[in-house]
């Protein structure tokens, strides 16, 4: 579990936050005054941070201060509690990079609530792309395994895009990028179309993607993505490829070659189909499965019908 540091100058208080932490799993960390918290948020490296704002020769906003001028802890969360919370104490607070407020006394849940939030947010950005703002490796593995452990079929469909890196090598990155948003945006329009409430959507890095719905409605999904994604790619290139149905790029061996127009790629993974027990297996089959796929010159999907 994440790492807390509590800095607070009242003994009482500070015992009291320690146990409802602890007993909630997490890992508490304790420091008796402004001072000493920072030196344990340098030493201890915690995941969040609960500060008091009213303590002896410096209070909370002057920790928060120091804090955010050091570069590695400018995005560390940090939950200020405080005994009278005003308009403008909650002002100087949040300029100063404050993540929340919590006023004293308060309730257990509440503060764990908060806790717990903020803690997932600062998972979620970590690893959110930061081209598309879609969920990362890490968030689409821990999906996946999560679904897996509660023995709930679904099944994981592997988007990738046919010609991507001569398009980029020709036309730079720049247009690449926008390729790939383009990418993002069919497929949560896609998803946002007919979407059950526990859809879910990841960019695993460059061209590839990530969506994960039920095993019934997993085919309509990749032909509605498909033919958002067909319906305007040609737009993206230049009105001579246009007319042309190709460009002409370099290839891996560094050879002058046509390639054509962009498609998409989409590997269908059905627990239903597969006996699949970890996250690595469902990899490995969409990796097998997409490599069948794009050896379609159009866009299409590969279902894996074998049990």
């Amino acid at each position: 579990m994440a790492k807390i540091l509590i800095v607070d100058d009242e003994p009482f208080l500070r015992e009291m936050l320690s146990d409802i932490l602890s007993l909630a799993g997490y890992e508490v960390i304790k420091a008796v005054n402004g001072k000493d918290g920072l030196e344990k948020i340098f030493s201890q490296k915690p995941d969040i941070v609960l500060l008091d704002c009213s303590m002896p020769e410096m209070d909370g906003y002057e920790v928060l201060t120091h804090l955010r001028k050091e570069p590695k802890f400018m995005n560390l969360p940090v939950i200020m509690l405080t005994a009278m919370s005003s308009e403008s104490e909650e002002i100087k607070g949040f300029s100063l990079g404050l993540d929340d407020y919590i006023t004293k006394p308060f309730k257990s849940a509440v503060l764990l609530a908060r806790v717990r939030t903020i803690l997932e947010r600062k998972k979620l950005s970590v690893d959110a792309n930061p081209l598309t703002s879609l969920a990362g490796s890490a968030a689409i593995k821990s999906e996946a395994e999560k679904r897996l452990q509660l023995g709930k079929h679904f099944a994981l469909l592997y988007v990738d895009i046919s010609n991507f890196k001569s398009f980029n090598d020709k036309y730079g990155f720049q247009r690449g990028d926008d390729v790939i948003k383009y990418t993002a945006d069919c497929i949560l329009s896609a998803i946002k179309s007919d979407c059950n409430e526990d859809d879910f959507v990841g960019h695993i890095g460059g061209d590839d993607f990530v969506m994960i719905t039920s095993p019934k409605k997993a085919e309509e999904l990749a032909q509605k993505f498909i033919d958002k994604f067909d319906a305007d790619i040609y737009n993206f290139y230049d009105e001579t490829d246009r007319r042309n149905g190709y460009i002409m790029s370099i290839d891996r061996q560094y050879n002058k070659k046509s390639f054509p127009i962009m498609t998409v790629s989409v590997a269908i993974i059905s627990t239903e189909v597969s006996s699949l027990s970890h996250f690595a297996d469902i990899s490995k089959r969409a990796a097998e499965l997409k490599s069948v796929a794009k050896r379609n010159e159009k866009s299409s999907y590969v279902f894996e019908r074998r049990k």
